[in-house]
């Protein structure tokens, strides 16, 4: 199960905060080259899903994703995710 948390920050200040408050965890900085699909007539955001390639460090990793079916309960969104490694 993966957990993704995104914040919603007010300013640079803000996020000097949090970076600074996270640098003793961080491990490893993944470089990544999002490639978005969208049809002519928005036939993929009309049925709120997101449809992408992923290239990781240079192009070592490439994953093809598609998210549907999001909900929005209390602020917090929970989302269907399939991933596939493209070798």
């Amino acid at each position: 199960m993966e957990v993704e948390v995104k914040l919603w920050l007010e300013n640079a200040e803000a996020h000097c905060m949090v970076t600074t408050s996270l640098a003793p965890f961080h491990i490893i900085t993944h470089r990544q080259e999002n490639l978005f699909f969208e049809g002519a007539a928005e036939e993929l955001s009309s049925c709120h899903a997101m449809l992408w390639l992923r290239f990781y460090d240079d192009k070592a990793r490439c994953v093809v994703s598609l998210k549907a079916k999001a909900v929005l309960v209390n602020g917090v969104s929970r989302v269907e995710e399939d991933e596939e490694d493209l070798v």
